[in-house]
């Protein structure tokens, strides 16, 4: 007859979740019996606790209100005796509102007796009260001392001890309480503890179980496996595995298998390994090819660039000097001729003023662009590495600005740490703040009388500090956010914009300051620049970023 075996994934399930099963009944009978605790504790908190808390606050309003009325007897102001009746008319409110609430809650018969006795005391003693009180404001002092004595004092005594005892039924209801609480809480222990050893044994069991099981499938000891893993681990993919004869299931088995595996793909790793090098030789080529062409491509677009925005001045120039040259060959052939006129004198005298205010105003814009151009390489050699106060470098920013600042009422609100003191290049942060400020003067309060111009600096860390330079003005359109920074972008194309003055803000922030600098802005609402520098720089003794390098680079 056969004997039935079962398989070692079943004998798993069956061990594992049989003691998952013990697990979730002990888990089950702890949150049971844990349930039954808390409620005992609720009962003991919620229920008894209070009202022995009510109790305690009658009797110190009972208290207060004996002491007052003692208090009227001795005191001669009459605002002092008032102040006394009002105390005790506050006290008879909040203990009607206590006994109210005792009533509600006090539902035992023995409670019930003791509440209405209580009542009954409470009733007589109000009256008397109520009659020391009119006597008080009669001031018939002499009644009213008797009265205390005689009728109010007996009946204080009942009521005290009218509490006493309530408070001693509550207390006794608390005793057992917590006697309940106790033996709940030690069988609850105690349950949990035996459930947990139980568990805990079985678990042990089901173990050693399991262990010897998977000994027997290896076939005793797993040192010679452990020892194969090893050498096929560290590339030992040849070695002999001795296996026994008809073994296609065991762990050597699938293990020799994995190892020819492994062999036959280490070979193809191999193989593909060596044509891939080729192809990484292959697109570096091609990616160096492509560079120098995109570097090529950089530089047409920056000559092209550099010949757009001189051709307009130098064109005009030309023009102008040519006219101004025919003018003087006619000039020179009147009086040549002897045709010269006073007349003709002045329109030459006025014609050649015009034609060299032309010429001057063109040759001064061409100038411009050669020191913007000139400004594209950041030359370190041309500034100083130096410590500073940061707020010097915006302040002569701010006066070299004053000129531009005359069409526009802009309101300068500057926030700068006179303490921050930065190790860098004072002439490029110069560059930089200066082509912002002017930025925003020249386009976002561009036809706009008045504005407002913010700059603020602000330590973030221990060796960076953030500047922000923020305007009120236009704002700059979405769809040319992305390209403000690029070189030769220009809303102002023909009306004395460069497209440089950005471009030279991002290369001396990112190239020679090490830091980086970024914008927001929203229409009708202002722009802002957030430029985040070290406060110790690095020193960069003989770099030269040229234009036409930069250029090449992007």
């Amino acid at each position: 007859m056969p004997v039935f075996r079962l398989k070692l994934w079943q004998r798993l399930a069956l061990s594992y979740g049989t003691v998952i099963a013990l697990l979730v009944v002990t888990s089950l009978v702890s949150l049971q019996m844990l349930s039954e605790f808390r409620a005992t504790t609720d009962d003991a908190l919620k229920d008894k606790y209070p009202k022995t808390i009510l109790v305690d606050e009658v009797k110190g309003e009972l208290e207060k209100i004996a002491r007052a009325m003692r208090n009227t007897l001795f005191l001669t102001e009459p605002e002092q005796i008032q102040t006394q009746l009002k105390d005790i008319q506050s006290a008879n409110e909040r203990m009607s509102v206590t006994l109210q609430k005792l009533r509600n809650e006090i539902t035992t018969e023995r409670g019930r007796a003791l509440i209405h006795q209580i009542d009954v005391v409470h009733s007589a003693y109000i009256v008397n009260q109520e009659d020391f009180v009119n006597l008080v404001g009669e001031k018939r002092m002499s009644e009213a001392r008797n009265l205390l004595l005689v009728d109010l004092h007996p009946y204080q005594i009942q009521y005290f001890d009218a509490l006493h005892a309530l408070n001693l039924y509550q207390s006794e209801l608390m005793a057992n309480a917590s006697s309940e609480v106790s033996q709940t809480y030690f069988l609850a222990h105690k349950v949990i503890l035996i459930l947990t050893c139980f568990a805990a044994l079985l678990s042990l069991i089901i173990t050693v179980w399991i262990t010897r099981s998977l000994l027997r499938q290896l076939g005793g000891e797993p040192n010679y496996a452990a020892q194969i893993a090893n050498k096929i681990a560290s590339g030992d993919l040849h070695g002999t595995i001795n296996i026994a004869k008809g073994d296609c299931s065991s762990l050597l088995s699938v293990m020799s298998n994995m190892r020819d595996a492994l062999a036959e793909r280490t070979d193809a790793l191999e193989s593909a390994n060596t044509e891939l090098g080729a192809m990484v030789a292959t697109l570096k080529q091609t990616q160096a090819d492509l560079v120098s062409s995109e570097k090529m491509a950089a530089l047409g677009a920056l000559v092209a660039g550099i010949a757009h925005e001189l051709n307009t001045p130098i064109g005009n120039s030309v023009i102008t000097a040519s006219t101004l040259l025919e003018l003087s060959d006619n000039f020179a052939h009147d009086i040549a001729n002897s045709q010269l006129r006073r007349s003709v004198f002045d329109r030459y005298v006025e014609e050649m003023q015009q034609g060299s205010a032309i010429l001057l105003r063109n040759l001064n814009r061409s100038s411009e662009l050669v020191n913007s151009f000139k400004q594209l390489a950041t030359e370190e050699e041309n500034s100083e590495f130096c410590e500073f106060y940061l707020s010097d470098v915006v302040n002569e920013s701010l006066l070299a600005l004053r000129p531009a600042m005359h069409n526009v009422a802009c309101e300068i609100i500057q926030e700068i740490p006179k303490e921050l003191r930065l190790q860098s290049y004072p002439g490029p942060l110069a560059l930089v703040i200066g082509n912002l400020l002017n930025n925003a003067l020249i386009h976002g309060f561009e036809h706009r009388p008045q504005g407002k111009l913010e700059i603020v600096a602000q330590t973030i860390s221990a060796t960076h500090f953030l500047l922000s330079i923020s305007d009120n003005g236009v704002g700059i359109p979405v769809e040319n956010l992305p390209r403000i920074f690029d070189l030769f972008f220009t809303t102002k194309l023909g009306m004395g914009g460069s497209g440089l003055g950005l471009h030279v803000v991002y290369n001396i922030v990112h190239s020679l300051l090490h830091g980086k600098i970024e914008v927001s802005s929203r229409h009708d609402t202002g722009t802002r620049f957030d430029i985040t520098l070290p406060i110790r720089g690095m020193r960069n003794p003989g770099r030269k970023l040229a234009a036409f390098t930069e250029a090449a680079k992007m």
